[in-house]
């Protein structure tokens, strides 16, 4: 990967009419042509990144490759729970009241009845797996009426209903009555006349499943079932003036609960809605040339993802998908995230959360990284082993966590997911970057020299942290490999840092089996392999890394014809 910088940055520094001093010494049967020394070449020179490449350095001039997937916007919605009128049946109750005409006196008699009412729901949202409590809206009345021979019966102040404890009832602020707990009590005697009905304003506004027996709440999925007797007692009586004859008169006590729809409204529950999750594929753009090849294999030492969840449910959503690299439209890997097989620990998207961060790594050291959430991914690295050009999250599955919470019906809470892969360059022993690339435009230097043998000679001193090794072949001009001469790498570029650079030799060996041969070469083309030694894997590529070769020497051996014209 370095020697790309003798083409890309140092212009050809090989072009013997610009850079090489033209006074030759000739000593025997060797002829040495000092060349110029190149200037330090970066790796800011080296990768020369398009500005959309997902190769960045940041502030510091460390190199990373990273990818941004946008989620699509998506919905929860528990849908609404009314208790329909005609799911409500009611059972009215009929006693008989017996009273003694005394002139001038009340007669009275004593009540002690119930009426009863059942719901049978059988279309409730199976989205709610457990009712625990909710808030209600309905309208609702007992309604007391009464046949037989009086102008009107008085109910006395004292005067009881009482409704099933797991009832929050409202009497609409009709100051006859008062509510206590889930028993209603008239504070003053109230009459009831002839003909009439006194309907008895009563709201409920809350029921509490947990508080009611057994075969009573939500009994199955979609399965309602709310069973209630309620008593009522007290003192009734009729005034002598009551009496349409001065004679003993027995009286019909009807009660009757009328109850309108009841609609559940915010609840206390488990649910498990339906939440659908999509996150657009990311394809990887511009790369440096070193990480394109096919036979390149990346070991970084802790690539990240990070997912980005505004879940403002409050639905806790257990999230498990699969990460698949593609390459050439070949997966190359399955990544598992969350709690599934070859999976991860629980992924969970908290409830009633915007811009929380999960942090996905393949190290079990989480010092340095800010998330709310740190999950290892032992198997990370398999996303960017081979560089792909596109990551896919497919088999998104987003499960409502089973626990109690409270939400309200009918309303629609917004989830969205983001991510991005962030992958520093930073290299573990094990990978293998490889770089094709080629000097030329030698020619205009080399016809004039009639030889079969040649060599090259520099030094190298690198702070990039990266080992490399060189092949090389002889091209003409149309960029043509010559078979009939033999270029042979001796040495290798030592890995380096910048607090501790390295020193390598390096010689490039040109041997023609034809004559004229080399007058006919252009250039080399070569291939670098970089790995990363143990000693420096870990290291940060830095835009500031740099490769210097100097002190190039270009020998010519055995006999020599030179045309200086």
């Amino acid at each position: 990967m370095s020697l790309l910088g003798i083409t890309a940055c140092v212009d050809n520094a090989y072009d013997l009419s610009k850079d090489v001093d033209m006074t030759i010494t000739v000593g025997g049967e060797n002829l040495s042509i000092p060349g110029s020394n190149t200037d330090s070449i970066t790796l800011e020179k080296i990768f020369d990144l398009d500005p959309e490449s997902d190769v960045q350095a940041d502030a510091d001039g460390n190199y990373a490759l990273t990818m941004n997937g946008e989620g699509s916007e998506s919905t929860v919605n528990v849908e609404n729970v009314t208790i329909e009128g005609d799911q409500i049946t009611t059972e009215a109750s009929t006693t008989t009241l017996d009273f003694e005409y005394v002139p001038s006196q009340n007669a009275e008699a004593d009540v002690n009845d119930q009426t009863s009412f059942r719901v049978d729901k059988t279309d409730v949202t199976t989205d709610v797996t457990a009712l625990y409590y909710s808030d209600v809206t309905s309208t609702s009345s007992l309604n007391i009426k009464f046949s037989g021979n009086a102008r009107q019966m008085h109910l006395a102040e004292g005067f009881k209903i009482t409704f099933p404890s797991y009832l929050t009832i409202s009497s609409d602020g009709d100051s006859r009555f008062l509510i206590e707990g889930n028993t209603l009590t008239f504070t003053e005697d109230v009459p009831v006349r002839s003909g009439e009905t006194l309907s008895v304003p009563v709201s409920v506004t809350a029921i509490n499943f947990e508080s009611m027996g057994d075969n009573e709440g939500l009994i199955a999925p979609g399965h309602l079932v709310i069973n209630g007797d309620i008593p009522v007692e007290g003192h009734a009586y009729l005034r002598a003036e009551d009496f349409l004859t001065q004679q003993n008169v027995q009286l019909e006590l009807n009660t009757e609960l009328n109850i309108g729809n009841i609609e559940l409204t915010e609840v206390t529950a488990m649910v498990d809605p339906q939440v659908d999750i999509t996150i657009d594929p990311v394809t990887v753009n511009d790369l440096p040339e070193f990480l394109q090849d096919n036979e390149v294999r990346i070991d970084m030492t802790d690539p990240k993802i990070y997912l980005y969840v505004s879940n403002e449910s409050p639905v806790a959503v257990n999230f498990t998908a699969d990460l698949m690299p593609y390459k050439e439209t070949q997966l190359l890997h399955t990544i598992a995230l969350g709690n599934k097989e070859n999976g991860t620990e629980e992924i969970i998207i908290p409830a009633n959360r915007t811009d929380y961060v999960i942090c996905l790594h393949r190290l079990s050291d989480d010092a340095g990284i800010t998330a709310d959430e740190i999950i290892t991914v032992s198997n990370l690295n398999d996303l960017v082993e081979t560089i792909p050009d596109e990551i896919r999250i497919e088999n998104i599955e987003a499960t409502a966590v089973q626990e109690r919470i409270t939400m309200t019906l009918g309303r629609d809470y917004t989830v969205k997911t983001d991510y991005n892969v962030v992958a520093p360059l930073q290299f573990n022993n094990g990978t293998e970057i490889v770089y094709n690339d080629q000097m030329d435009g030698w020619n205009s230097d080399m016809e004039d020299l009639d030889v079969r043998h040649a060599e090259i000679s520099l030094d190298a001193t690198n702070t990039i942290p990266l080992g490399m090794t060189m092949t090389a072949n002889a091209i003409d001009r149309d960029g043509n490999v010559m078979d009939e001469i033999t270029a042979t790498v001796e040495g290798n570029i030592t890995a380096g840092t910048p607090e501790n650079p390295s020193s390598s030799k390096l010689t490039i060996r040109l041997e023609s089996h034809a004559d004229g041969a080399l007058k006919n070469m252009d250039g080399i083309s070569y291939r670098v392999v970089a790995e990363v030694p143990t000693e420096v894997q870990g290291q940060v590529l830095n835009e500031k890394q740099a490769l210097v070769l100097d002190n190039v020497i270009i020998t010519v051996r055995g006999g020599i014809t030179v045309d200086l014209n």
